[in-house]
């Protein structure tokens, strides 16, 4: 039975609203959870977003594009790689920048280290993966 003056119904189901604005927002959200995510939305989860660097513009774009495409070439179906995808980041810049670079991939640390002027770079790609690259 239900209490008289109660909105909810007998059955303790969750009344339904009866304003329209609530509706058609409720509406509208209903459809969006069905359709695939768009690729300019796909793009924009796949770029790295920066923390902090001393980079120069240039240099830094470069290194995000090393960072962007190591992660991807090592992403799969049961997780990302983070060791390999490290290597080959550190690799690369030792190619492209000179020796001693290092790489830290991984959710959840701090830092404090000592670089190079001009070598920092600290950002998160996929949401919650922090990547620290630098030189020393």
């Amino acid at each position: 039975s239900s209490l008289s003056g109660s909105s909810l119904p007998a059955s303790g189901a969750r009344p339904r609203s009866h304003d329209p604005v609530e509706a058609r927002f409720l509406t509208t959200r209903c459809k969006m959870a069905g359709r695939p995510l768009s690729g300019a939305l796909k793009k924009q989860m796949q770029k790295a977003t920066l923390k902090h660097t001393d980079m120069d513009k240039e240099m830094k774009n470069e290194v995000m594009d090393i960072i962007s495409g190591s992660i991807d070439k090592f992403a799969g179906a049961e997780g990302i790689n983070f060791e390999a995808a490290a290597r080959l980041i550190k690799d690369t810049l030792d190619k492209q920048y000179g020796f001693n670079w290092h790489c830290a991939i991984g959710m959840g640390f701090s830092f404090d280290v000592t670089a190079q002027n001009g070598t920092l770079l600290y950002c998160f790609y996929m949401v919650d993966n922090a990547i620290l690259v630098f030189k020393c």
